[in-house]
């Protein structure tokens, strides 16, 4: 009985994995290149607006990343916080505070971290985005 039951949940695995690499595969080539991202000296961020889906940036270990996506309606407006669907994602832990915005950190290495979003059914509609780093934790 184990078995059968180990062997339906390798089947059942496999398939929702094989989905998902199909998603990926049609996502992938709609998606506009990852742009390569560099904060400001003068305050840490990086601004941006418009259709970018990733982002890439060479963060310090120890750092924490600060990131903040709005999804812009036809007029160019940003939508209301209580209607965005777009929730920012990275390559690294996420930090728990209650300062605004989605942080990540601390940072492991000193590496190129890489800044995305979900759901993917937002992919292609633009966003004003804001990524920042910081060496303290945010509060």
């Amino acid at each position: 009985m184990m078995v059968r039951s180990w062997l339906a949940a390798t089947i059942f695995t496999l398939a929702v994995a094989g989905s998902v690499h199909a998603e990926d595969a049609e996502v992938v080539g709609r998606l506009p290149p990852p742009t390569i991202i560099k904060l400001n000296p003068a305050d840490g961020c990086y601004r941006y607006s418009g259709d970018a889906v990733e982002f890439t940036g060479r963060f310090k270990a120890g750092s924490y990343i600060g990131v903040t996506m709005n999804t812009l309606d036809p007029n160019g407006l940003p939508s209301p916080p209580n209607r965005e669907e777009r929730i920012p994602a990275a390559d690294a832990p996420e930090f728990q505070t209650e300062a605004s915005g989605f942080w990540f950190g601390p940072l492991p290495q000193s590496k190129d971290y890489v800044v995305s979003f979900i759901p993917r059914a937002a992919f292609g509609s633009s966003a004003v985005v804001y990524i920042c780093g910081r060496t303290t934790p945010p509060r």
